[in-house]
């Protein structure tokens, strides 16, 4: 790798020296090489081998602890089901970004932490932790029992404007599967419902494309990750 050509030296120079900073051991090849070590992606002159991340088990969120006087309650991202890596990393990229206190997601039927997450992600996979839970309808249940207030994002009569929804207390906010949004189950564990609207109709926080309606209009929803951005935004913002 010559220096002198890059562009980018000083940012190669500053991963080289937290490299030997954390004992990295460094090791210099051809291109050839790295190519193959990165399975011909790009790769930009660095290649890491790490040990896979693994998800953090929980079953319950403790009690939250008081807000201070001008701070804001915390809010947790709960995902139901979300199984593309590309939506999965993007989801972790605006809770990191947005302040999310943490992210919870189905141990089951949802994407797994992943060179691919990782990149969506823009490296926030690697920031913070990111739970599991085997029963989530258990783990909203048993947190709004500590105190904890849960907000679910779905298409539904009962489902309030995003807009008039402010952050009073501690909040997990819950988002679906990219096709069929929340489970009904985990709806009903909702306290509230909220939805997005833009376009002149309301365009539900949950995912996917639904179906035609009798004004002709088949888009009557957004992408989980647009959607979820636009309400931690809304949230913590």
């Amino acid at each position: 790798m010559d220096m002198a050509k890059r562009k980018d030296a000083g940012t190669i120079e500053t991963v080289l020296r937290l490299a030997e900073e954390a004992g990295v051991t460094i090791e210099k090849v051809d291109k050839g090489r790295l190519n193959v070590m990165s399975g011909d992606r790009p790769h930009q002159g660095l290649v890491l081998f790490a040990e896979p991340l693994s998800f953090i088990p929980i079953k319950v969120l403790a009690a939250p602890e008081a807000v201070e006087e001008g701070g804001r309650p915390k809010v947790w991202l709960v995902l139901d089901e979300v199984m593309d890596p590309q939506n999965f990393g993007a989801l972790l990229r605006s809770a990191y970004f947005l302040g999310c206190s943490g992210v919870v997601i189905c141990a089951k039927n949802s994407a797994n932490l992943s060179p691919s997450v990782s990149k969506a992600s823009a490296g926030s996979m690697e920031a913070f932790e990111v739970h599991s839970t085997d029963n989530l309808m258990r783990f909203l249940t048993s947190s709004k029992e500590n105190g904890w207030e849960v907000v679910g994002a779905a298409l539904d009569q009962a489902s309030v404007p995003a807009a008039k929804v402010s952050l009073d207390k501690p909040t997990l906010l819950v988002l679906g599967n990219e096709g069929r949004g929340l489970r009904t189950l985990v709806k009903r564990c909702c306290d509230r419902l909220v939805q997005i609207e833009g376009g002149g109709k309301g365009l539900g926080a949950a995912s996917g494309v639904g179906g035609d309606d009798e004004d002709g209009d088949m888009l009557d929803s957004l992408n989980v990750s647009v959607a979820a951005g636009i309400l931690l935004h809304r949230l913590l913002c």
